[in-house]
C-alpha cells in the first residue's frame, strides 16, 4: 500500500540535513519518468554534498489559475507524491500552499525569497518547459539572465522522450481519460494506481458469480481511468490480488436507463468483507471497452474471459518483478 502520511502546505519534510540545496522547482503531478530524470539530476554532480531539495505546490496551481475549467484531474496526491519523491533520493521537500498571495509574487521574488534565501540553494535543477513567478515569468530565458547576478548554477534538462512522445503530466492524463493504460504506464515509468473506500453497493456482482467491491475513489479530484473493463492488481488487507476493474454505467444490467458510474472491482480469490475499507487498485492493461450484452448469461461468459486474461496479465508482471517497484 502506499505510504499516506499527513501532510501541509509550507512544511519542509527532511532527513536532517541542512545547508546549502540543489533545487528543483515543479507541481510533479504522477512524479512520471521526465520528473524522475529531473530528479536524478538532484544527485549528479554534487561533490559538495548539496542538499537535494524539491519545492512542490498545493492544489494543483492549474485550479487556480483557471478557475472557469475547474479542478484539474490529479495524478498523485500530495501524500503519495512526497513517498515517490523520496524514492528518488530527495533530501527535502517544501510544499508551498498556492495563495493569491503566492501567485502575486514576481520571478524575481520567488526567485529571491524562497529558493536563495529560504533553502540557499546554490545550484537550480530546471525543466526544459518550467516557469515560475507571476505570470509564468520565471523561465529559462529569465534564469538564465540573472544567474551569474545572484550566483547560482543554473541546470537545464531537455524533454524526457518515450517511444518517440516528450513525457508530460498533461499526456498522462489524456491517455488515462482515453483508457490508453499502457501508455500511461510507460509514461509513469509504473503502474497508475487509485485508492478507494469499499461502499455498499447492489450485490449484482455475487449474483452474476462474480462479487464485486464497489469503490468511492479517494479524493473525488483523484483522476480515475475511462470508461471500460481493466486487468488490475489490488492492494487490500495486506496482500496483493490479482483482479479486475469495471469502470461505467452497466449497460446490460440497466439498459438505457440513466445509471451512476460506478468502479468495482472484482478481487480473484479474494474471500472476505472489505466494506469501509481502503484498497488500491494498480492499472495493468485494459481489456475492452464497456458494452451491452444480449442477456446476463452472455456478460457471465465474458467476465470469466476477462478473469482468465486478468491473470495471465497479472502472472506476466509478476514473472517480470515488476509488481515489486508498486508504489
Amino acid at each position: 500500500m502506499p505510504e499516506m502520511i499527513q501532510v501541509h502546505a509550507d512544511e519542509i519534510y527532511t532527513s536532517g540535513e541542512i545547508g546549502p540545496a540543489v533545487t528543483t522547482v515543479g507541481t510533479f503531478d504522477g512524479v512520471h519518468l521526465g520528473h524522475q530524470e529531473i530528479l536524478t539530476r538532484l544527485s549528479a554532480d554534487n561533490p559538495g554534498k548539496l542538499i537535494r531539495t524539491v519545492v512542490t505546490f498545493e492544489p494543483h496551481p492549474q485550479s487556480k489559475l483557471h478557475v472557469r475549467s475547474g479542478t484539474v484531474p490529479i495524478l498523485t496526491t500530495t501524500a503519495e507524491k512526497v513517498p515517490l519523491l523520496r524514492q528518488c533520493g530527495v533530501d527535502r521537500i517544501l510544499i508551498l500552499k498556492f495563495t493569491t498571495e503566492l501567485q502575486q509574487l514576481s520571478a524575481s521574488e520567488f526567485l529571491t525569497k524562497i529558493l536563495l534565501e529560504r533553502l540557499k540553494t546554490k545550484r537550480l535543477v530546471v525543466g526544459y518547459n518550467h516557469s515560475f513567478g507571476k505570470d509564468r515569468q520565471g523561465d529559462l530565458n529569465f534564469l538564465r539572465s540573472v544567474s551569474g547576478q545572484y550566483d547560482f548554477e543554473l541546470d537545464p534538462v531537455e524533454a524526457h522522450y518515450v517511444d518517440g512522445e516528450a513525457v508530460s503530466s498533461t499526456k498522462v492524463r489524456r491517455a488515462l481519460q482515453s483508457g490508453e493504460i499502457s501508455k500511461a504506464n510507460r509514461f509513469l515509468g509504473r503502474p497508475y494506481f487509485l485508492s478507494g473506500q469499499v461502499v455498499s453497493g447492489q450485490k449484482l456482482g455475487r449474483e452474476l458469480r462474480f462479487p464485486t467491491a464497489n469503490l468511492s475513489v479517494l479524493p473525488p479530484e483523484k483522476l480515475a481511468p475511462a470508461n471500460g473493463v481493466y486487468a488490475v492488481t489490488v492492494k487490500a488487507l495486506g496482500r496483493d490480488y490479482p483482479g479486475m476493474v469495471n469502470i461505467g454505467n452497466r449497460p446490460t444490467i440497466f439498459g438505457d436507463r440513466a445509471a451512476l458510474r460506478t468502479f468495482e472491482a472484482h478481487l480473484i480469490g479474494f474471500d472476505g468483507d472489505l466494506y469501509g475499507k481502503i484498497v488500491d487498485v494498480y492499472f495493468l492493461e485494459k481489456l475492452r471497452d464497456e458494452k451491452k450484452f444480449d442477456g446476463i448469461n452472455l456478460l457471465i461468459q465474458q467476465m470469466e474471459i476477462d478473469k482468465q486474461e486478468s491473470l495471465k496479465i497479472y502472472e506476466n508482471y509478476q514473472a517480470g518483478n515488476q509488481l515489486t517497484e508498486l508504489r
